[in-house]
């Protein structure tokens, strides 16, 4: 597959603009991607040329799916770890069989994952979730860079590693960094309230959380809030599908007649009832303009 586009005349790549014009975005990533680690650091790194050749066979591998902004990201830990071309390779090539949804060019696989993420949240935190939902905040767009790259730009090179095994597992369940996202916010709920932040603000707040997270608190507290999750009687389906637990024949969904079972959580006091759905959340011009940035590039 290297050979199909080394090989590749002037006169050839003139003639194919879809090449050239991802050729050219992977340059660009690959010039400013971790450039401040020993590992990518300098002019004429031979490490960088092997992420670029890298990004390259894998556009001719996947060509419907090609290079997104982002992709950059999630290979550089892997070829950091693995020091080799063709590992570093397959390894990516199966990372990007998990995570490929978070690149499409319409943005579906993310708005799905945000409104998932909402989901789980107005289950978890109700009161947040009703929050964010009068604060403009309800689409949950302040939170896409850490689904884009499952935390890349948050974590330490060391953290992401760990972390991102841990996701690979497939345990506790599925999509559990949606898990992360909501035990991290819990946490922050306090903060946002007190403040009375709006999208902006939020937004803000979230990108200032960029090398402050501890990963085993996050993931210690995303693990209790599953398993809290799990044995509550008051699942819904969709909160059932969104963590690939079997559906019952028979449940009760708490609904507007029951609370969810973290009604009772110090996180809230007044016991509002969540909106469980982002498809009527009204949308602030704020993050319509947050949403135009991101349609233009994902981060």
């Amino acid at each position: 597959m290297k050979l199909q586009w080394k090989r590749m005349t002037k006169v050839q790549e003139d003639n194919f603009s879809d090449y050239r014009e991802r050729k050219s975005l992977i340059e660009k990533d690959v010039n400013r991607t971790d450039r401040t680690l020993d590992f990518y650091a300098g002019d004429n790194n031979a490490n960088l040329q092997t992420l670029n050749d890298i990004l390259m066979t894998y556009i001719m591998f996947n060509f419907d799916l090609g290079y997104v902004q982002g992709m950059s990201d999630l290979l550089s830990p892997i070829l950091m770890l693995l020091d080799n071309e063709v590992d570093s390779f397959w390894c990516f090539v199966g990372f990007m069989n998990k995570v490929s949804r978070n690149f499409d060019i319409d943005q579906a696989g993310m708005k799905d994952q945000l409104g998932n993420l909402h989901t789980l949240l107005a289950f978890v935190n109700p009161q947040l979730a009703t929050y964010l939902d009068t604060h403009d905040s309800g689409n949950m767009f302040f939170c896409f860079r850490w689904l884009l790259v499952w935390f890349k730009r948050e974590l330490s090179q060391e953290d992401v590693m760990r972390f991102w095994e841990v996701l690979w597992t497939g345990y506790p369940c599925e999509n559990f960094h949606l898990l992360v996202c909501v035990a991290i916010l819990d946490s922050e709920t306090t903060t946002i309230f007190h403040n009375n932040y709006g999208f902006t603000e939020i937004l803000k707040h979230v990108n200032d959380l960029n090398g402050k997270l501890d990963m085993a608190i996050m993931l210690n507290k995303a693990e209790g809030i599953y398993y809290q999750i799990k044995e509550s009687e008051h699942l819904t389906d969709n909160i059932r599908i969104i963590l690939g637990l079997p559906i019952l024949q028979t449940q009760t969904s708490y609904g507007s007649h029951e609370q969810s079972p973290f009604e009772d959580s110090t996180d809230m006091s007044n016991g509002t009832q969540p909106c469980c759905s982002v498809d009527n959340v009204r949308i602030s011009p704020d993050e319509v303009a947050y949403e135009k940035s991101i349609n233009s590039s994902f981060l």
